[in-house]
């Protein structure tokens, strides 16, 4: 064993600061200074399960971000548990790319009778960007290559590698990159988008072979389109000629109260990719669902079937824990309790929103898929900057949710975060087999967190900072953000 080396078996019993250490060292400095502003880093997480996780001290944190939708079953759902470990106990072919693996056959098998209209072939990945990735490919292949763009909306997020960051609409993510070529829309503005349709070339420079939407935002912060919107996207691309997907990697699998989000409104896209609790939550899987016109168009040939592998992909432990949760999501009607539960939850934070009218400015949602945006001018009503650094005030009302949430965890030991693309919503994703009794708890704990008013909210969280390493976790975030404006 070389000197210094960590045994797998001694990892738990380590301090949890040497965790913060290491990460800090040999991963990602700024992700621990940015979570160490919300005291996220004196969470040991020890264990977990259903809706709860259990720190190094014992104490129960309620989760409501579901690792941002990839635990719509919760944590260590005890049947998909099971699915995985009968794979490993029983020594099954867990990975052989020669190999057909009934798994994964059996896999799209089942899918096939739950997704809309005609979509029945299935590539199997590991996360949602490798899926996004892959429909833009068949997208393209379709077309033989002779169309070169993509037509993606503003503030969308479908990924963070090279394809799937070329339609995503989340600026500060894209700068920097060399990106294929594509055009942004209005989301939500159907006429918009007819107009860029309208003069579509067949091939080409400015041809479209695609356009990818999200069925609600998510990371622009849970924005629900107009009643019809999908419907008249599906017809405009039809009448132009142009492949339709849509991204369920947040809003499929129950989350908004249908197995799908795009069933409300009877649309059957070209194209539909999956990922996140598609694995329920113990499995990296991802989707990419195509009709047979168009995968066969673009895979339909010995020579042609090797194009577009994946390694891990549609390994046996994977495909197995995705039948699993998949039985459970069917079985257990969790669209419907999505449903209920969400208008429960949305019921209740409208009502903190009537009477904390300076805090929050809108709620909005559909089954367990829920945005709270805050009103950053109540930063204005702290009278509470212990430290006088440029652009700090600006720095914390672009942060409010985050704050907000910070407090959630420390106060009440609720998990939350903030969105990517909108940083003054705040998340509230649950798990959609949370109870009505927690959803309450998270009500009453963000209401009394409300009323005890801005200063206090600031008060703590810049004096954390402060007392945590002088100005070590404020100065860097004042720096960057003045730089950026």
């Amino acid at each position: 064993m070389r000197k210094n080396w960590i045994a797998v078996d001694d990892v738990n019993a380590k301090p949890y600061k040497e965790t913060v250490a290491l990460f800090r060292e040999y991963i990602n400095p700024g992700l621990v200074d940015l979570l160490d502003m919300g005291e996220y880093t004196s969470i040991q997480p020890q264990s977990a399960l259903g809706a709860t996780i259990i720190d190094g001290n014992g104490r129960k944190i309620l989760d409501f971000v579901s690792s941002y939708g990839a635990l719509n079953l919760g944590h260590n759902h005890p049947k998909v548990k099971a699915a995985i470990l009968d794979i490993l106990v029983k020594n099954r072919v867990d990975l052989s790319k020669e190999l057909l693996s009934p798994y994964t056959a059996c896999l799209a098998h089942n899918l096939s009778l739950l997704t809309p209209g005609s979509l029945n072939r299935f590539f199997f990945c590991n996360s949602g960007t490798e899926a996004v990735e892959v429909a833009l490919k068949l997208a393209a292949r379709y077309f033989k290559g002779k169309r070169l763009q993509f037509i993606y909306a503003e503030n969308s997020l479908h990924g963070k590698t090279l394809g799937s960051l070329s339609v995503t609409g989340g600026q500060r993510l894209r700068e920097y990159f060399p990106l294929l070529p594509g055009k942004s829309v209005p989301y939500g503005h159907a006429a918009s988008l007819e107009t860029l349709l309208k003069n579509n070339p067949q091939e080409g420079e400015g041809s479209v072979a695609a356009v990818i939407l999200e069925p609600i935002q998510g990371e622009a912060g849970v924005i629900v389109p107009p009643a019809g919107y999908l419907r008249q996207v599906r017809e405009l691309c039809s009448r132009y000629g142009v492949l339709l997907i849509l991204d369920e990697i947040q809003t499929g699998l129950c989350r908004t109260g249908t197995f799908f989000a795009c069933e409300q409104e009877d649309v059957v896209p070209d194209l539909l990719v999956l990922a996140k609790s598609l694995g329920g939550g113990l499995a990296s899987i991802g989707a990419t669902i195509a009709t047979t016109e168009v995968f066969e168009t673009a895979y339909d040939n010995p020579h042609d079937c090797l194009v577009q592998t994946s390694t891990f992909g549609g390994r046996t432990s994977s495909c197995a824990a995705a039948m699993a949760a998949i039985e459970v999501f069917d079985q257990e009607n969790l669209s419907e309790r999505a449903r209920t539960l969400g208008e429960h939850l949305l019921a209740g934070l409208e009502t903190i929103k009537e009477k904390h009218p300076d805090w929050i400015r809108a709620v909005r949602g559909r089954g367990l898929m829920i945005g709270i945006e805050f009103n950053e001018q109540i930063i204005d009503q702290a009278h509470y900057l212990p430290a006088k650094i440029p652009g700090l005030r600006r720095v914390l009302k672009e942060h409010l949710p985050g704050m907000v949430a910070a407090a959630l965890l420390k106060q009440f030991g609720i998990l939350g975060t903030l969105m990517l693309n909108n940083r003054s919503v705040l998340r509230v994703y649950p798990p959609l087999i949370i109870t009505a009794q927690e959803i309450d708890y998270f009500l009453t704990s963000l209401d009394d967190l409300l009323s005890q008013g801005p200063k206090e909210l600031v008060k703590n969280r810049v004096n954390h900072a402060i007392g945590s390493a002088g100005l070590k976790f404020i100065t860097p975030w004042t720096g960057s953000f003045l730089k950026r404006k």
